[in-house]
């Protein structure tokens, strides 16, 4: 009878609806995609049959063979490069005292808010077989020695989107690491660089691992890298194999793309689980405790500026001149050492995406999803912090587990997903060409983005105070609005940031989902590029970077919220 009335309290209600939502957003697209996949036909066919022929088909499909060999060896290969030039970075970064330190940190992890899409562009425009640093080299020198069409040069591309996030696990690990160890080293006598080779580099194993099992899986996900690149070479990935399947043919296998995609999923879960337990159990990694204190930097001498030089090199060759290279070519009609810059500069470009309807469209569904859908999501995040980590609410553990199931959905087979609900789900068709749709596809998405923002900075607030709160007869809605979501709102304008920066650049979760009046600026540059539409597709690049340059560079000096640190 007590339960009874509690399901009837605001705070039960709420709880009750706060679940409900969330494990509608994250298990929605997964439930069809599985029943699709075991299905003979199409999920709206009125005559079906279940049937394991679709893994059969897929299993003994020699391209499939072939995509997912190609998959593991580019995401093993980026992994790898990200690892190692991350870890680097953080090591100079962090723990010396190499020049220009703090303007290199920061330009390293400019592509966390770039569109690897924007990232993948601006290298073929720069380093393609006709990229104008590759006629540069060829004008001056004679045949490039690099070809991006290959595995090894699309893990390349894939591990400057990915440096960041290792550089960033690496830099957190390295600041907050007990100095106890070092100080004895020193003290026994060792030299500096016996110290930072036994001891400084052995404690960025856990933050490697977490970080690098991370890359791995958004690897696996990448979509653009293998169609830009790959494509034209015939090197099929898995992502690429499911888009040609599905996107590129006049009817879609079904079957086979939903098997293909549920084992992808399944293969990216695992890869989760291993990191959650990973994250679970730090205290394996744990050398000694002591008294927070910063540890000291490694002095580099003589090669405190060439090792500044170097840093500035990489980020100049595979940061700065790609983006270069897009924002260049918005204003050129041909990009290329050959003829003169200025006898090529024009606003065309831009002419024609403002005077598109579609392009128009594109940009401002992408400004509303993101603004709106993402204020919409800090709030949903923001409950489910509440409910799982300050309520009583009897499954706040497993939704505090479900809330990171969307990392093992990658953004295209989510679409997808998301596609077969409103099929399905006969009254949600309507939201078929709307930009709702998108809307609900990446907020369930980023839902882990979000969340784990502001479940982190939850877990910092002394439970006392709810306790202090409820003490004087406050109940738990009263508690949650006026007690903790005042020290929430720093994390959570941090998660609105964030979420609006991915809602923006996010170009792979609406391909499936894309339909006239529902255009996005991510979408429809994927669809440009493929299609030879190099200049207005690099037009609309650059307005989307200045776009987010200017939403974040605003938010952090309205609020003066970082979205990293």
């Amino acid at each position: 009878m007590q339960a009874n009335r509690w399901w009837w309290r605001p705070e039960g209600a709420i709880q009750s609806a706060v679940a409900l939502v969330v494990v509608f957003l994250i298990l929605a697209p997964v439930v069809p995609l599985l029943m699709q996949s075991f299905s003979a036909n199409a999920l709206y066919a009125a005559d079906n049959t279940a049937t394991l022929a679709n893994f059969h088909k897929l299993l003994t499909d020699p391209a499939f063979g072939s995509a997912l060999v190609n998959s593991l060896l580019f995401a093993v290969g980026g992994t790898v490069l990200a690892q190692a030039i991350g870890a680097v970075a953080a090591v100079l970064v962090g723990r010396t005292d190499m020049a220009l330190r703090g303007m290199i940190g920061t330009i390293v992890i400019w592509p966390v808010f770039i569109s690897h899409l924007v990232i993948t562009t601006g290298w073929s425009i720069v380093y393609g077989p006709a990229g104008y640093f590759t006629m540069l080299w060829k004008q001056h020198i004679g045949t490039e020695f690099w070809s991006l069409y290959t595995i090894a040069g699309m893990a390349l591309v894939a591990a400057v989107t990915q440096v960041p996030i290792a550089f960033l696990y690496c830099l957190g690990s390295l600041r907050s690491s007990d100095p106890t160890l070092e100080d004895s080293a020193r003290a026994a006598g060792l030299r500096p660089m016996q110290i930072f080779r036994r001891i400084t580099l052995p404690l960025l194993r856990p933050a490697l691992l977490v970080s690098g099992i991370l890359n791995f899986v958004m690897m696996l996900e990448a979509v653009s890298i293998p169609l830009v690149f790959g494509r034209p070479a015939k090197i099929e990935l898995l992502m690429s194999y499911i888009y040609e399947r599905s996107i590129s043919v006049g009817t879609p296998d079904y079957g086979l793309v939903a098997s293909a995609a549920t084992l992808l999923v399944i293969l990216v879960l695992v890869l989760v689980i291993v990191q959650r337990s990973i994250l679970k159990n730090p205290q394996r990694f744990v050398t000694i405790g002591g008294k927070a204190q910063r540890p000291r930097q490694f002095a580099l001498g003589r090669w405190k500026w060439p090792a500044a030089a170097i840093m500035c090199a990489y980020l100049l060759l595979f940061v700065l001149l790609p983006l270069a290279g897009v924002v260049g070519y918005a204003f050129a009609k041909i990009l290329t050492p050959l003829v003169p810059l200025s006898k090529v500069m024009t606003l065309a470009n831009f002419e024609t995406v403002f005077t598109t309807a579609t392009y128009r469209r594109a940009i401002f569904n992408s400004v509303v999803i993101s603004v709106v859908g993402g204020a919409i999501t800090t709030v949903i995040v923001t409950l489910l912090a509440l409910v799982a980590h300050r309520s009583k609410f009897r499954f706040g553990r497993e939704l505090d587990i479900i809330s990171l199931l969307p990392r093992a959905v990658p953004g295209m087979i989510a679409g997808i997903g998301i596609f077969y609900v409103t099929v399905l789900i006969t009254p949600l068709g309507w939201m078929r060409q709307t930009i709702f749709l998108l809307m609900i596809a990446f907020a369930m998405r980023y839902i882990p983005l979000g969340y784990g923002a502001v479940a982190t900075a939850i877990m910092k607030i002394d439970p006392q105070l709810d306790r202090s709160a409820r003490a004087i007869g406050a109940d738990w809605w009263f508690t949650a609005r006026r007690v903790v979501i005042p020290l929430l709102l720093p994390a959570m304008m941090s998660s609105y940031a964030l979420l609006f920066v991915y809602f923006f650049k996010d170009y792979s979760t609406g391909v499936f989902l894309v339909a006239p009046g529902s255009e996005v600026m991510g979408t429809t540059m994927l669809q440009m590029f493929l299609s030879g539409q190099t200049g207005p597709a690099a037009a609309m690049a650059t307005i989307q970077l200045v776009l987010t340059m200017v939403f974040v560079v605003g938010l952090r000096r309205l609020t003066g919220v970082s979205m990293h640190g």
